[in-house]
C-alpha cells in the first residue's frame, strides 16, 4: 500500500513539476491565440500567414518569438487556422514555436551546450521545409479551400464564443472592451481544450516518475547496437519514445539532458525533443482543429521529417563539433522561475482589467447589450 502511494504521489509531483516548467509558454500561447482570435481579421491573417513563402516565413518567425509550450502553441495554431490563416503556415508556427523558440533554445543552450540548441533550432527549420514543400505538393489550393470550409463551416461553438472578438469596439487593444472580450476568449479555449491537458500532464508525469531513465538510455543503446539498421531505428525509437511519454516540449528537457549524459548519440535525442508535437492529447487537439486529411498528412510529412533532421544535424554538428558541453540546472530553474513570473503578472493584469470593466464574469454590460 506504501509502494502504490509512493509512485501516486510521485507521479502527480512529476506532473506538477512539468506544468510548472511549461508554465509560461502555455500562459502566452493561450494569451496569443485568444488576442489574434479577437483582434485580427481573416483579411489579416491572410496577409501575415497567407499561402505564400512571406506567410512561412512569418509563421516561423512568429513561433520563434512567442510560444515555447507545445499545448500553449497548439492552442494558438488552432486560433490562427480559425481566423484564416493558411494551414502551412499554421505548421511553420507550431513546429518554430517548440523547437526554434527563443525561450527553449536559450533553455537548451544553457542545460546541453550551443550544439543541441543549435541543432534544436536548425533541424526544427528543416522540418518545416519538408512539411510545407509536402503539403503544397499533396494538397492544391482549391482542396485545401474546401478541405476549410468543410472543418470550419460546421464549427458552431467556435462561431458562438468568438462572436465578440467580431464586435466593431473590439478591434483595439487601447480598448478595456477588447481585453475583456480577450479573456472570454482565453477561457473559452482553456474549457475546450482542458481535458488533453490534464491527460497530458498527468501521464506525462506518471511516465517520467515510474518508467527509470536508465530503462530508456538502456533500449536506446541496443537498438543502436543493431548492424546495419540500429541508426536508424534509434531515430525512430528516439521520436516513439517522445510520443508514448507524453511529455510536452519544456518538460523533456531534463529527459534529453539525462539522454545526453547516457551517451546517445545527438540525432536521437533530437527527434525525442521534436515527438512532443505527436503526443496522444495534441492530436487529439488537431483533429479538433484542423480537417483529417490535412492532419495525416502533417503527421506524415513531420515524422519524415524530424528523422531527416536528426540525421542530419548528428552529422553536421553533432560528429563535426564533438559531444555535449552540459550547464547548470540551477540556471535553467532561474529561468523557469523568472519566465513563468512574467506570464503569471499578464495573466492576473488581463484578470484585473476583465473584472473592472464586467465584474466577476469579465462581461460588461456593454458587452451583454
Amino acid at each position: 500500500m506504501e509502494a502504490v502511494a509512493a509512485a501516486l504521489w510521485a507521479g502527480v509531483k512529476t506532473s506538477a513539476g512539468f506544468f510548472w516548467d511549461s508554465l509560461f509558454g502555455l500562459i502566452f500561447g493561450f494569451l496569443i491565440s485568444a488576442i489574434v482570435q479577437v483582434v485580427a481579421t481573416p483579411r489579416d491573417m491572410e496577409r501575415w500567414l497567407g499561402p505564400n513563402l512571406r506567410g512561412v516565413a512569418s509563421g516561423t518567425l512568429f513561433g520563434i518569438i512567442a510560444s515555447a509550450c507545445s499545448y500553449g502553441a497548439a492552442a494558438a495554431a488552432r486560433g490562427f487556422y480559425q481566423r484564416g490563416a493558411d494551414v502551412r503556415s499554421v505548421f511553420a508556427f507550431l513546429i518554430s514555436s517548440t523547437n526554434m523558440n527563443v525561450a527553449i533554445v536559450i533553455l537548451f543552450w544553457t542545460l546541453l551546450g550551443w550544439k543541441f540548441a543549435f541543432a534544436e533550432f536548425f533541424g526544427g527549420a528543416i522540418i518545416i521545409t519538408i512539411v510545407v514543400l509536402g503539403l503544397s505538393l499533396w494538397f492544391s489550393p482549391g482542396r485545401q479551400a474546401s478541405l476549410r470550409a468543410a472543418t470550419l463551416g460546421g464549427d458552431d461553438e467556435h462561431c458562438h464564443h468568438h462572436g465578440a472578438g467580431n464586435e466593431p469596439a473590439s478591434r483595439t487593444l487601447t480598448s478595456a472592451a477588447t481585453w475583456t472580450a480577450i479573456w472570454r476568449t482565453l477561457l473559452a479555449d482553456v474549457a475546450m481544450l482542458r481535458n488533453e491537458l490534464i491527460v497530458g500532464y498527468l501521464i506525462a508525469g506518471f511516465a517520467a516518475a515510474l518508467i527509470p531513465p536508465q530503462w530508456l538510455s538502456s533500449a536506446l543503446s541496443a537498438v543502436r547496437s543493431l548492424p546495419l539498421v540500429g541508426y536508424p531505428l534509434l531515430l525512430l525509437v528516439g521520436l516513439f519514445l517522445a510520443v508514448i511519454t507524453f511529455v510536452c516540449s519544456m518538460g523533456n528537457v531534463p529527459i534529453a539532458r539525462f539522454l545526453a549524459l547516457a551517451g546517445i548519440p545527438l540525432g536521437a535525442n533530437t527527434t525525442f525533443i521534436y515527438g512532443d508535437l505527436l503526443i496522444p492529447p495534441l492530436l487529439s487537439i488537431y483533429r479538433k482543429s484542423f480537417p483529417r486529411e490535412i492532419v495525416v498528412a502533417f503527421i506524415g510529412l513531420f515524422v519524415v521529417g524530424a528523422l531527416i533532421a536528426g540525421a542530419v544535424m548528428d552529422l553536421i554538428i553533432g560528429r563535426g563539433f564533438g559531444g555535449f558541453s552540459m550547464g547548470s540546472m540551477a540556471q535553467g530553474d532561474r529561468f523557469t522561475l523568472y519566465s513563468n513570473l512574467a506570464a503569471i503578472a499578464a495573466f492576473v493584469a488581463l484578470w484585473v482589467v476583465a473584472q473592472r470593466r464586467g465584474g466577476p464574469s469579465g462581461i460588461s454590460d456593454e458587452t451583454a447589450r
